[in-house]
C-alpha cells in the first residue's frame, strides 16, 4: 500500500475503524456537528418553573446575603481546561464545556474521544502554553485564547500546533465553546484520527555460522471479494481441495462481509508450489496477497529455543503500549525471540494523520521513521542442532552440547517440539488447544527447564566431597553385598547390581557406579556435617541459575535441612542425605546444569556460564557476550584428576563400556539411571571428550526410557560420531 499523503484506506478498514470506535464510546458520532441532545434552558428548572429568585414582601425580614465571590476569569477557564487535557482528566474538561458544547457532545462520548485519540496517538506526553487573548468588541461576543501544544507521541515523534479556544458566557460565566478542531485544528467535523503504523523489520537470528533460522519471508494470503464471486460452488469446492479445509468453514469466513471486502481465507507459506497460487487465482472472486512476515527456515529445529511470535492481546497492550505496540503487533512469546525482544524488535515508527470519511489523508501531523531490529548471532551450531535432533527421534528427553571452554551452547536439542511457522501461518483454537494440552508438553524448553533427579551422574560431586571434606583416598575399601543395612534394616537399600560388587575401591566405585559405596559416602558425610554435601552439591554449580545467555533456565533444587523444613515442614534425616549420595531424593537439575557441570570437570574445574547467544548486530557497534566464568568448583587439582581418570576408565572397562567400544575418540564420562515415579526410570549419560584434551560437553537425558547405560549411552556415541574435532 501506498503509504504516502494521497493513501487512501480502503472503505473495508475505514468502516471497521468506525466500527471499533463507536463501540468503545462513540467516536464517530461524537464527530458530528449534529447535537445529539436538545440544548436545556439553563433558566428554567425541571420542572418549567422560572429560576429566578422571588422578591422580599413589605414587612417581612429581609434574606441573609452572602458575599459575592470573584468571577471566574476567562483566561482561568482556559488555563484550567488545557491543564486537565495535560493531565488526562477528561470529565474535568467537560464540566468546563459551554452548554451549547454539551448539547454538541455527550460527557461520555467527550471522554471517549480523547481518550481514544490519546491511544491511537501513541501519546505519552502533552503540554500546553496559553498564549495571546482575543477579548470581545462587544459583551455578547466570544473570548478567544491563542495556545500552543506540544505533543510527544510514540511512534510519530513529537509536533507542536498552534490553535484557539473559544469561550462564551453561560450565566455570567465564562465555558468552552468546544469543537473538534480543539484537539487538532486540522479536525474537522467527521474527520478521524489515524496512526499508520511503519513497522520496522524484525532481526533475523542465525546460528553461529550465519545460517539464518528465524527472519523475514514471504507469505501469500487467500482471500475472497464476495461481491465477485461468480460460481460459488466451484469456488468453494477448489478452495476446499488446494486448502484443505471444510467448504463450511471457507464460507462462513466470507458470508459476512459486505460485496467489495477482503475476506482473508487462510495463509500460504512462501514455498507454496506456483501452480497451486495460478489454480486459485483463476477462480472469479478469489485474490491472493503476497505479504512479508516471521519465517522459521529449519521448521520444528531448535523451536523451544528458538520460540514464536503471536499478538499482542487486550491485556498485554496495558503496559505495552507504552512501547508503541497496537493490538495488531506481534510479540516474542518463548524463547529467544521473547529474551530477546527489545532487541530484535527494533524502534516503530507511524504517521499520525487526519483521514476523512472517504479514507483519504487530509492532514499529516507528524512522522517517524521505524528503525529495524538487531540481527541476532547464536552459538547455535545447526548441524550440531539437527544431528542432535535426529539422534534423539521421537524419545522425549534432552541433548545439549556445550564447548567446553568458553560455554558456547552448540545444541540445545528436546523432543516432542513444535513448528513456530504454524503461529504465523494461523494456528486454530482447537490446533493450538492439542499442543498446549499435550501431556508430553511441547512448549517445554526441556534441557534448560526440564527438571529431573540426575542419578548416577551425580556421583562425581558425592566423591568429590568425600575426597576434599572425609580426606578418603581412591583406594579406600568397600564391600558391596548388593544389599546395604547401613541406616538398619528397616530402612535397607539394594545395588542396581544385586549380586554386589564385591570388594571395591572407591575409585571403581565411581567406575562401576556401585550405589552402596555412595549410600555409604552420603551417610558419612551427613555425620560429619549435615550441611556438608548440600554445600558441595551448590559448589558444583546445582540449585542456582546456570546464568544461561539468552533464554531463561530454571535453578534447580538442592535439598538441605533448611530447605526440608520450609518446605516440608520436616526434618532432615540421614536418609535425605543416602538419596542424595546417588543423585535422588529431592535433588533435582536441567540437562543444562550437568552439561555446565561435566564442562567444568574437563577443563580442570572452571563452570562455564552457558553462552546461547554470541553477538547483537546493529550497524557498526555489534554487542558480543563475552564468556564468563560462574564459579570454580570446590575441589583440588589433584582429586579433580582422580575423578576425570575415573571417568575416562568409565567408557573403557566400566558402565559405559559396550556403548563406547571401538571408539575412534576416548570419551570420558558417567552413566545415569534416574527414578521417575513411574515404572520405568530416566536415563542419562553425561560425559566430555575427547578425554585427555576436552572440546565438547555432551548431556544425553531421556525421560522414562530406562537404564542410563542402554538408552543414553549408545545415542552419545552416535552423536560425538558426528562431531568435528
Amino acid at each position: 500500500m501506498n503509504q504516502g499523503d494521497s493513501m487512501k484506506i480502503g472503505r473495508r478498514r475505514f468502516l471497521q475503524m468506525a466500527a471499533m470506535v463507536i463501540t468503545v464510546g462513540g467516536f464517530l458520532e461524537a464527530c458530528s456537528d449534529e447535537p445529539t441532545a436538545n440544548t436545556a434552558n439553563p433558566t428554567t428548572t425541571s420542572a418549567g418553573r422560572s429560576d429566578t429568585i422571588p422578591a422580599v414582601r413589605s414587612g417581612t425580614v429581609p434574606m441573609p446575603t452572602s458575599t459575592p465571590t470573584a468571577p471566574e476569569k476567562p483566561e482561568d477557564i482556559a488555563g484550567n481546561f488545557l491543564k486537565a487535557w495535560e493531565e488526562q482528566r477528561y470529565e474535568d474538561m467537560y464540566a468546563l464545556l459551554s452548554v451549547s458544547a454539551r448539547g454538541f457532545i455527550e460527557r461520555d462520548k467527550f471522554v471517549a474521544r480523547y481518550t481514544n485519540i490519546a491511544a491511537e496517538a501513541t501519546l505519552s506526553n502533552l503540554q500546553t502554553k496559553l498564549g495571546s487573548a482575543k477579548p470581545p468588541a462587544t459583551p455578547n461576543d466570544p473570548y478567544g485564547f491563542n495556545f500552543t501544544a506540544n505533543f510527544k507521541t510514540i511512534r510519530a515523534g513529537d509536533f507542536t500546533q498552534q490553535n484557539t479556544l473559544r469561550l462564551v458566557q453561560d450565566n455570567n460565566r465564562w465555558r468552552i465553546d468546544w469543537q473538534p478542531t480543539n484537539i487538532f485544528s486540522g479536525l474537522a467535523t467527521g474527520n478521524l484520527v489515524r496512526m499508520i503504523p511503519l513497522n520496522p523489520t524484525r532481526g533475523t537470528i542465525s546460528d553461529r555460522s550465519l545460517q539464518p533460522l528465524a527472519k523475514a519471508g514471504v507469505y501469500y494470503t487467500v482471500f475472497v471479494v464476495p461481491g465477485k464471486i461468480d460460481n460459488e460452488q466451484q469456488l468453494l469446492d477448489t478452495l476446499s481441495q488446494s486448502l484443505t479445509m471444510d467448504k463450511n468453514v471457507i464460507k462462513d469466513l466470507y458470508k459476512n462481509g459486505q460485496p467489495d471486502w477482503r475476506m482473508d481465507i487462510k495463509r500460504l507459506p512462501g514455498s507454496t508450489p506456483q501452480a497451486t497460487l495460478n489454480t486459485l487465482q483463476a477462480i472469479k472472486g478469489v485474490g491472493i496477497a503476497e505479504t512479508e512476515d516471521r519465517v522459521y527456515p529449519a521448521a520444528t529445529t531448535a523451536a523451544q529455543t528458538l520460540g514464536y511470535l503471536s499478538a499482542v492481546n487486550a491485556e498485554e497492550l496495558k503496559t505495552l503500549a507504552a512501547k508503541g505496540y497496537r493490538e495488531d503487533d506481534q510479540i516474542g512469546r518463548a524463547g529467544v525471540e521473547a529474551w530477546a525482544e527489545e532487541l530484535l524488535a527494533g524502534d516503530k515508527g507511524g504517521k499520525l494523520t487526519i483521514i476523512t470519511p472517504d479514507g483519504g489523508i487530509s492532514e499529516k501531523l507528524a512522522e517517524k521513521a521505524s528503525v529495524d531490529g538487531s540481527n541476532l548471532v547464536l552459538n547455535l551450531d545447526l548441524t550440531i542442532q539437527k544431528n542432535a535432533e535426529r539422534i534423539l527421534g521421537d524419545k522425549m528427553g534432552s541433548i545439549v552440547v556445550l564447548d567446553v571452554n568458553d560455554g558456547s551452547t552448540l545444541a540445545l536439542a528436546c523432543n516432542p517440539r513444535y513448528d513456530p511457522n504454524g503461529f504465523i501461518l494461523g494456528l486454530s483454537g482447537s490446533q493450538f488447544k492439542a499442543l498446549n494440552d499435550d501431556p508430553r508438553h511441547p512448549f517445554q524448553n526441556r534441557p534448560v527447564t526440564g527438571l529431573l533427579p540426575p542419578g548416577s551422574t551425580f556421583k562425581v560431586i558425592t566423591m568429590a566431597a568425600a575426597l576434599e571434606r572425609l580426606g578418603m583416598k581412591p583406594d579406600d575399601r568397600f564391600t558391596c553385598t548388593g544389599h546395604w543395612t547401613g541406616l538398619g534394616e528397616q530402612f535397607a537399600k539394594d545395588c542396581y547390581l544385586k549380586t554386589g560388587h564385591g570388594n571395591i575401591t572407591l575409585y571403581q566405585g565411581l567406575v562401576q557406579s556401585c550405589d552402596v559405596v555412595f549410600y555409604e559416602l552420603g551417610k558419612k558425610l551427613d555425620e560429619t556435617d549435615p550441611l556438608l554435601l548440600p554445600a558441595v552439591t551448590k559448589g558444583f554449580g546445582l540449585g542456582s541459575s546456570t546464568g544461561l545467555v539468552g533464554l531463561t533456565d530454571a535453578p534447580g533444587q538442592v535439598p538441605d535441612p533448611q530447605w526440608k523444613k520450609d518446605n516440608l515442614q520436616q526434618a532432615w534425616v540421614r536418609g535425605d542425605a543416602v538419596n542424595l549420595g546417588i543423585g535422588q531424593g529431592y535433588l533435582l537439575v536441567t540437562p543444562l546444569h550437568m552439561a555446565a557441570l561435566y564442562a567444568a570437570i574437563g577443563n580442570g574445574g572452571q563452570i562455564p556460564v552457558p553462552r546461547l547467544v554470541a553477538r547483537s548486530e546493529k550497524g557498526a557497534n555489534p554487542q558480543t557476550y563475552a564468556a564468563k566464568v560462574k564459579q570454580k568448583l570446590p575441589i583440588s587439582s589433584a582429586n579433580l584428576d582422580i575423578i576425570r581418570r575415573a571417568l575416562a576408565d568409565v567408557t573403557i572397562s566400566g558402565t559405559g563400556a559396550q556403548a563406547f567400544a571401538g571408539s575412534r575418540i576416548r570419551v570420558a564420562g558417567k552413566t545415569g539411571t534416574a527414578e521417575s515415579g513411574k515404572e520405568t526410570p530416566h536415563a542419562w549419560f553425561c560425559c566430555y571428550a575427547p578425554a585427555d584434551k576436552p572440546k565438547y560437553a555432551v548431556v544425553i537425558a531421556l525421560e522414562e526410557a530406562g537404564f542410563g547405560n542402554e538408552k543414553a549411552a549408545p545415542l552419545a556415541r552416535q552423536l560425538i560420531d558426528t562431531l568435528t574435532f
